[in-house]
């Protein structure tokens, strides 16, 4: 049976050829990754999967949590999303 995407990124973090290096990557990763989609328009990110402001709100967070745990701060970028209407 196929690992679960947390169990995967579990060993991957904990079990790499390149030690503990393997951590800095991944956290890199996701911050840069988080980052692009921020500055992106929500509406560019629609597909018939997922809709963008989903994705969009996902990247926000993800930016948000990370620079709190890297004691980063930028004052360009909003703390959260953007209110959404339901």
């Amino acid at each position: 049976m196929p690992s679960t995407n947390v169990e995967f990124v579990t060993e991957l973090m904990e079990f790499s050829a390149h030690g503990a290096l393997i951590q800095a990557f991944v956290m890199q990763a996701l911050e840069q990754y988080a980052r692009r989609v921020a500055e992106t328009d929500p509406q560019a990110l629609d597909t018939p999967m997922v809709s963008g402001r989903a994705w969009h709100g996902c990247a926000v967070e993800v930016r948000d949590k990370l620079a709190r745990r890297l004691g980063r701060t930028n004052e360009n970028q909003p703390a959260t999303a953007p209110t959404q209407e339901r």
